[in-house]
């Protein structure tokens, strides 16, 4: 039996994400559907197609192809969308959306890596529950072949293919180099494990003032107890001030992101307007205007926010940076976000969930459409080879600098802050559901 559901979705992969409208697109909102009964190939793509035409963003542009000629809605896809503007609809296995972002567990690794500035590939994040973490893998160390593949030999086509299949038991060997340990290889098998989105919560300080820290990797739905649990601890201190480091954060859902934005801030009148959804021109009746919650406790009384980005700080993320930039002094450390200005729908049709491309989302001040990201104030590349968390890494070090001293610790050049800051030589092009993981 078909089961075809409107939720809305906004991350990058890593945008991504899903957030039921109420009171707004009901299933019956959106395109009309095949037979309750045809999840052939061909009536899978007439379903992706007749969406696509209708409530994809820039449904004026998808092209008139013949759909039946593809062997998948996946192939299809690729050749309807935008791709001048659109590098984030995707189709995923509904069973592994629904556990990652309903019940926050996930298949792999549970490892996030990164090229540092030399071009080495370390692991960025280990996820403390995850087959790496209780292999000892650590963040800092340094990969040099997967499954005996010297990295140095992986083309950026390869990088799923040397993965191996995101399949349960599936295992993986790595080559690791720690500082202070000779080389070793360890096998890491492949297996579900659960998400902890709140990592490193601490009291922190910056001169006088006491300073709340959290590193926030996604918006599923765990992360609102997380997040509520941190917050507590928060006002127990009685911060002065807060660092939000959203460096691997690809987004996640909108409600979540809302429920965070209202912890950080209070606006002074009651029902103040958080962000608006919009549609296409076919369907502005989807729209909508989120909200403030009216939160009790209520939000911190904080007079700015220091965010901590990279590259890698797409969609919800951004959209929490846009948001609050209507109402308080927020200030970035890092590197320039993704861009990412764009959400998802999600349509459930027979075993898949199709995400494509069907809002825009901007502040209270009509302000959105950051394409380019958002460059920081205070540039600093990050040090893998420190905890997160560790005042001495480059990142939240700016940061604290910038609390304490009011500026950063090395002024811009003149019309330096406007412009994209230069990224690591290579980056693994993850695609998909995979990229909204943000983890192997």
């Amino acid at each position: 039996m078909v089961a075809s559901k409107l939720v809305a979705v906004l991350s990058t992969c890593t945008l991504a994400l899903a957030a039921a409208l109420t009171g707004g697109c009901t299933a019956s909102d959106g395109p009309s559907e095949p037979k309750a009964d045809d999840c052939s190939t061909e009536g899978q793509n007439r379903f992706l197609f007749d969406l696509m035409k209708d409530a994809y963003l820039w449904y004026d542009r998808v092209p008139d192809v013949d759909h039946r000629a593809y062997p998948s809605p996946e192939a299809l896809l690729e050749d309807l969308v935008d791709t001048s503007r659109d590098r984030w609809s995707y189709i995923a296995p509904t069973s592994e959306y629904e556990a990652y972002f309903e019940e926050g567990q996930t298949l792999g690794l549970g490892v996030r890596w990164s090229f540092d500035l030399e071009g080495n590939l370390r692991l960025a994040l280990v996820h403390p529950a995850s087959p790496a973490g209780a292999a000892g893998l650590r963040r800092g160390d340094r990969v040099l072949a997967i499954n005996k593949i010297d990295v140095e030999q992986v083309s950026d086509d390869l990088w799923a293919e040397v993965a191996g299949p995101d399949e349960e038991g599936v295992d993986v060997s790595l080559t690791i180099e720690r500082a202070g340990a000779e080389v070793f290889t360890v096998a890491v098998r492949k297996a579900v494990y659960p998400m902890t989105t709140v990592l490193n919560p601490r009291i922190l300080k910056a001169g006088a003032a006491t300073v709340g820290y959290l590193v926030l990797t996604t918006f599923i739905e765990p992360t609102t107890k997380e997040l509520d649990g941190a917050f507590a601890m928060f006002r127990d201190s009685e911060i002065d001030e807060l660092v939000l480091d959203l460096r691997y954060n690809g987004g996640g859902r909108l409600a979540v992101e809302r429920h965070l934005a209202s912890l950080i801030h209070r606006p002074a009148e009651s029902g103040a307007l958080l962000d608006v959804m919009a549609h296409n021109d076919r369907h502005v009746d989807w729209d909508k205007r989120a909200l403030f919650e009216d939160l009790d406790p209520p939000a911190l009384p904080l007079s700015r926010l220091v965010v901590i980005t990279t590259g890698a700080t797409a969609s919800a993320s951004e959209t929490l940076i846009n948001s609050l930039r209507a109402y308080m002094d927020v200030q970035i450390v890092g590197s320039t976000t993704h861009g990412k200005p764009v959400g998802m729908h999600g349509w459930t049709y027979c075993d898949k969930s199709l995400h494509p491309i069907s809002f825009r989302v901007l502040n209270a001040k009509d302000e959105g459409d950051f394409y380019e990201g958002f460059a920081p104030d205070c540039a600093a590349h990050e040090t893998l080879d420190a905890e997160l968390g560790d005042t001495g890494e480059t990142c939240l070090a700016e940061a604290l600098h910038l609390l304490e001293h009011g500026a950063c610790s090395t002024p811009a050049e003149p019309g330096e802050a406007g412009e994209r800051r230069s990224a690591p030589p290579r980056e693994i092009p993850w695609d998909g559901f995979r990229r909204e993981v943000g983890a192997l």
